[in-house]
């Protein structure tokens, strides 16, 4: 029997092999070898003297044919027992990266007939008790990327909650949010490498391109209303997520029935319907376009209008930015084909000077929708 184990490190020396989970356009990439019908991730030995990570990036060029990819190591694997490739079953060690492919030269330098790109796994695999632990354990590994980065910015937001005060600016606001976002983790901003997008008072309802965005010099007052929209992004991994917080006789007001101002109050209440409504809605058959017109819907039939300058309530969560697919309509694209999306209604009463914003990332799993 196979056993597959997973470490973080281990002895470069022992590190014989390496396999490299890839996708291209959201599709993953497999290799089928001439002498057989089967699918197997890229991958293979080590040459003397070879740098391990440049032992896959050779691998993965030869059984792929790419030549404009970016690769990362995942972690260090190890497989005990017989198998086609380890006729003793001593534990023989490997390194498992991820590699995102842009562009195929169409010409393969190995073994392999051919490439595909597939939508889904293959069901019947070369190594059927080793790839599919690894791709489930590259698929664990992301998923916590993905969590890290939005906590960061749901950390970032409690920060600045308890940092705000009447008669700070806008852009202090900004500043101080986009260093804590560096401090626990970011490397850098996805959206028009903005980390922090901030508003206030009537400038809550400006929607607006990050390309033209422009922090203003505003000062909060003792009773204000001020909403921040956080993009973080560590590697290609992005975190998205945005408040309004109401700040009133000088405080942030965390709990929403506390809030004074009737206007304001109903408004992140029916931030509150909006979400409550997707996780009843949404399904993975449901197209984006569906939400688009049942939320909007849903927006008007309660009194509100949607701010956003593009009409759309959000969008998919990709690794490069122009592959993202929009809550709009036309959409056709499931909600269960990608793997996490945003929520983001911006809203106001109609001809208030007020607008709203909640936006968290969604994703499915086994249960149904879940925040991510």
């Amino acid at each position: 029997m196979l056993e597959v184990k997973f470490y973080d490190t281990v002895d470069d020396s022992l590190l014989k092999f390496a396999v490299i989970i890839s996708q291209s356009n959201g599709k993953w990439v497999f290799c089928k070898h001439k002498e057989r019908d089967t699918y197997e991730a890229p991958g293979g030995h080590r040459e003397v003297g070879e740098d391990i990570l440049e032992t896959a990036k050779r691998e993965l060029q030869e059984e792929t044919g790419a030549i404009q990819f970016n690769i990362k190591p995942i972690c260090v694997y190890s497989v005990t027992g017989k198998n086609s490739v380890n006729e003793n079953g001593e534990e023989t060690f490997g390194l498992l990266c991820f590699a995102e492919i842009r562009e195929f030269s169409g010409q393969l330098d190995s073994e392999m007939e051919k490439v595909v790109l597939m939508d889904e796994l293959p069901q019947n695999w070369t190594y059927p008790l080793i790839q599919p632990k690894l791709i489930e354990k590259y698929m664990q590994i992301e998923k916590q990327s993905y969590s890290q980065i939005q906590l960061s910015a749901k950390q970032t937001i409690e920060y600045i909650k308890n940092t705000i005060k009447p008669g700070m600016n806008l852009l202090e606001i900004r500043e101080l949010s986009e260093k804590k976002l560096l401090e626990l983790g970011a490397d850098s901003f996805w959206y028009w490498d903005v980390g922090a997008f901030v508003f206030a008072g009537d400038e809550t309802t400006v929607s607006v391109s990050g390309k033209q965005y422009v922090t203003s010099d505003r000062v909060i007052g003792n009773n204000d209303i001020i909403t921040i929209d956080l993009s973080p992004q560590v590697g290609n991994i992005w975190g998205d997520y945005a408040r309004t917080i109401i700040v009133e006789n000088g405080m942030v007001v965390e709990d929403i029935g506390l809030i004074e101002n009737p206007e304001w109050k109903s408004g992140l209440q029916m931030e509150e319907k909006l979400h409550a409504e997707l996780l009843r809605f949404a399904t993975k058959e449901t197209t984006f376009e569906k939400l688009y017109y049942h939320m909007n819907e849903f927006i008007v039939e309660n009194g509100f209008v949607n701010l956003d300058f593009m009409g759309n309530l959000g969008h998919s969560i990709v690794k490069t930015k122009g592959d993202r697919v929009y809550i709009e309509k036309g959409n056709m694209t499931k909600l269960g084909d990608v793997k996490y999306f945003t929520f983001e209604p911006h809203i106001a009463f109609p001809d208030s000077k007020y607008g709203y914003k909640k936006e968290n990332i969604y994703y499915f799993n086994e249960n149904g929708l879940m925040e991510l």
